[in-house]
């Protein structure tokens, strides 16, 4: 008999059930072990040296092109002290540069580098290739599903509600 079939069904957690709807619970479990998972995966290919903090600072700054601390510290969703820190890290790696505001000599504006550029251009295409390579071994119509669902997910967890307080449901 499988471990499963001594389960009720409101107990049964694999991936059939969590993707008739049986639970949201086991939903959630599933799909954060999967990230988790996936996180591992694309961390291995990493060649930064860098932290995943540090490294998302460094790619918030590529893709804006330049913010003040406090910009960073609201797009990393860290407190301004923390990204202060993050900055002074990524700019002694020679990552960034950080310059007075031109519009508020009190504020300060962190750039990257080329070199910066090109650690998080690297990565992304290592990571890119690497999906790209998975999702190649996968039939046509599941590439339509992942996508499909990549849609539904990105709409739930990341639209504009997603930095709900939630604080109590983690402690």
């Amino acid at each position: 008999m499988s471990p499963t079939a001594t389960r009720s069904a409101s107990e049964d957690h694999t991936p059939t059930a969590v993707a008739r709807g049986d639970s949201v619970g086991a939903l959630a479990d599933q799909l954060r072990v999967t990230i988790v998972r996936l996180t591992r995966q694309l961390r291995q290919r990493d060649r930064s040296g860098l932290s995943i903090t540090q490294y998302a600072a460094l790619a918030s700054v590529v893709d804006h092109h330049a913010l003040s601390i406090g910009g960073l510290a609201a797009s990393e969703h860290q407190p301004s002290p923390a990204a202060s820190r993050i900055a002074a890290c990524l700019e002694g790696a020679g990552l960034v540069v950080r310059e007075r505001n031109p519009r508020d000599a009190r504020s300060v504006i962190v750039r990257a580098t080329e070199r910066g550029r090109v650690v998080v251009t690297s990565q992304r295409a290592r990571g890119n290739a690497w999906l790209a390579s998975r999702l190649a071994a996968l039939s046509p119509a599941e590439r339509d599903l992942v996508a499909g669902g990549l849609a539904v997910l990105s709409a739930a967890l990341l639209g504009p509600d997603a930095d709900g307080d939630d604080d109590e449901v983690s402690r």
